[in-house]
């Protein structure tokens, strides 16, 4: 009778460690899942919670109020970026340049780059390419709220009407005149954005007086919601 009350006990025993290692098993189950909804749900609103380019304060630049562009003057040369937020699938901003010095300047939209907060230097999307990135018949335009920015910083930048296109050897460059302007569009791929510390370089905006070159750099992070 004892041996059959130990094997009972050891019985009894053997199932009471069972029970309590599901329950632990279970517990383990529900946790991991848990964690895992909670990262599909912080997933799910990375994908619901649009990423937005925004300026950086930069004590050498101005940010105008509604459209948070940037702008830097040097050299008798008003340079503008602007970030582009109606195109999905790249990284858009406007640039316009304006000319305030006597003489002729110019400069290549195609060495314009991106710099991350890594180093890397980030080329544009070939023109070849764009149709691929870009939905069919795009035309890129500036906010609407541009315009009126511009007008505030300076009442003498007339955004209204063509600019002057002035011939040249190389058909990458681009001229302007004296007290005109020119403004053109650049793109970046979006995987680009590796880091929230953005910097948009137009370099080599060059005198036609004294082949003074002129470089600029705008400060941008990318922010979400």
């Amino acid at each position: 009778m004892r041996f059959f009350g130990d094997s009972t006990n050891t019985t009894q025993n053997l199932s009471l460690i069972w029970v309590r290692t599901c329950q632990i098993l279970i517990m383990f189950a529900l946790s991991i899942s848990m964690i895992g909804c909670a990262k599909v749900r912080d997933g799910v609103v990375d994908i619901f919670r649009p990423e937005r380019i925004v300026p950086v304060f930069d004590p050498d630049a101005v940010i105008t109020p509604q459209t948070g562009t940037v702008i830097h003057r040097k050299n008798g040369i008003d340079a503008m970026v602007v970030p582009i937020h109606d195109v999905k699938n790249v990284v858009a901003f406007g640039v316009l340049i304006y000319n305030r010095a006597d003489n002729w300047i110019s400069f290549v939209k195609e060495d314009c780059w991106m710099l991350d907060q890594s180093g890397e230097n980030i080329k544009q999307i070939d023109k070849s390419q764009l149709s691929f990135y870009l939905k069919k018949n795009y035309r890129p335009k500036l906010p609407p709220e541009f315009e009126a920015d511009i007008f505030r910083y300076d009442k003498t930048i007339r955004m209204q009407g063509g600019h002057a296109v002035l011939p040249t050897d190389d058909l990458k460059k681009t001229n302007i005149m004296p007290k005109n302007r020119s403004l053109f569009f650049i793109y970046f791929p979006k995987r680009s954005l590796k880091s929230k510390n953005l910097r948009i370089v137009i370099p080599g905006v060059t005198s036609e007086f004294n082949d003074q070159q002129t470089t600029f750099v705008f400060k941008f992070k990318v922010q979400r919601g």
